[in-house]
């Protein structure tokens, strides 16, 4: 499943990591309060149940929308981390998840990265980062997302 980025060519992308799930939950109520709709955010943990209840309805989770029959259960409860996910964000936070840290990624459409990256920051996150993506399958798809 590919998210809208596709459609408009990519865009800039703000990631941190967060080292448990009351700071994560602090950064995804904090964003979500400044406008960031759940579509442009995403929520990643090595325990997909876990990245699910941070996202509730205020964010997305990469997996959101796979198959969930028996095998897919098994297959998600692996703990390999960074599987499925964009080499920019493995190679940044594949450690942080392994580690058990929780990563919120946005993509910037509607706010400028600096003030995304303070936002992240002042919740408490760790290596803050942004940086220009293509096509990234961890955000709401384009039928979901409406306009970027």
């Amino acid at each position: 499943m590919q998210s809208y980025l596709p459609e408009t060519v990519g865009g800039v992308i703000v990631a941190a990591s967060f080292a448990d799930d009351h700071l994560a939950q602090n950064a995804v109520d904090v964003l979500h309060s400044s406008g960031v709709r759940p579509e442009d955010m995403s929520v990643i943990a090595r325990d997909r149940t876990r990245a699910t209840l941070l996202a509730a309805d205020k964010a997305w989770t990469p997996w959101r929308n796979e198959p969930t029959g028996r095998l897919a259960k098994v297959v998600a409860a692996l703990p390999l981390p960074g599987r499925g996910l964009p080499k920019e964000i493995r190679r940044r936070y594949r450690t942080a998840i392994a580690a058990g840290h929780i990563v919120v990624v946005v993509a910037a459409g509607g706010q400028p990265p600096d003030t995304l990256e303070a936002l992240l920051t002042q919740a408490g996150g760790t290596a803050v980062a942004s940086w220009w993506s293509g096509p990234v399958p961890i955000f709401a798809p384009p039928e979901l997302a409406g306009p970027f």
